[in-house]
């Protein structure tokens, strides 16, 4: 091969280096400038309502106080709220994904499947975020802006946040009892009843008889919070009788006084439970509504 054929292959060479640089300098400028997503930064007190709107259904979280929402109606857990601020702080900086209302469906960020995110405050918009499938990582999902071409890969639990049902940001505290305020506990097993009390640091058992310690400690600390697996629907609850309930446990603090009190009904294989003073029906599992009515036997001292 002649020099002069070197040359032009050298020099073809070299145009195409800087036309494919210059290719790539513009690609990154592009999205550098176009797929900037910036989200105003948060602190709970800045916002008072949330609505996440998916097709024809709303949940929707209203503060009522400085530390109480609703969702839907019912009290909100505010552990699930806070969960949703962070993820809105706790992603890495977004990626673009796409930039054409053609891959809207595909990322489902469309109006058809997308979930469309709204915090205000004060009156004020704070932020609008259309959220979409999951993205290639199990914890990646696709946002986009409504109004914006432009799709952005999230990582983080934001996409898993906001397809959660209205009762999974419901409050599951059924009660909350510190173990060491408790000075007897009563329980009603469907005919049967008896009463656990403590005197100084003993606890007894009906006639006087010592009570297990270890047995007891356990059943202390199952009250220190009560948490529920579900809710009842109006229907299930207008079908239960917490007038006769199947079972029933009361705590009770110095002088007698009630510091939690529960009644329980079940159907179809399910126990629910509400305060015996009305109120919310929860449901519990079966082996939850053993753990705070035990039968008597299973307080009583084990044999050495």
């Amino acid at each position: 091969m002649s020099p002069k054929h070197l040359k032009v292959i050298a020099l073809g060479l070299v145009v195409l280096l800087l036309l494919w640089g210059a290719s790539e300098l513009l690609s990154r400028r592009s999205d550098t400038t176009a797929g900037n997503l910036r989200l105003p930064v948060l602190a709970p007190g800045d916002v008072d309502t949330i609505a996440i709107t998916h097709q024809a259904d709303t949940v929707l979280l209203v503060k009522r106080a400085a530390a109480a929402w609703t969702v839907n109606g019912h009290a909100a857990s505010q552990q699930a709220l806070n969960d949703l601020l962070q993820a809105l702080k706790d992603s890495s900086k977004p990626e673009l994904a796409a930039q054409s209302p053609s891959s809207f469906a595909r990322m489902g960020v469309d109006s058809a499947s997308g979930r469309v995110l709204r915090l205000a405050g004060g009156g004020k918009s704070l932020v609008r975020l259309i959220v979409g499938g999951r993205g290639p990582d199990y914890d990646a999902s696709y946002v986009r802006v409504p109004g914006d071409a432009h799709v952005y890969l999230w990582r983080g639990q934001l996409g898993s946040l906001v397809a959660r049902q209205v009762d999974d940001w419901r409050d599951r505290e059924i009660g909350a009892v510190p173990p060491d305020s408790i000075a007897a506990v009563e329980v009603q097993r469907g005919r049967k009843s008896y009463a656990l009390r403590r005197h100084g640091t003993k606890w007894t058992l009906p006639g006087g008889l010592p009570a297990d310690s270890a047995a007891v400690a356990q059943l202390l600390e199952r009250f220190r919070r009560v948490s529920a697996a579900g809710f009842a629907t109006e229907r299930q609850a207008d079908s239960l009788r917490f007038d006769r309930p199947q079972r029933r446990v009361t705590v009770r603090g110095t002088r007698g006084r009630e510091l939690l009190a529960l009644a329980f009904d079940s159907t179809a294989g399910r126990f629910w439970v509400r305060r015996t003073r009305s109120g919310t029906v929860y449901r519990l599992d079966l082996w939850q509504v053993d753990q705070l009515t035990p039968a008597l036997d299973g307080l009583r001292p084990k044999p050495h």
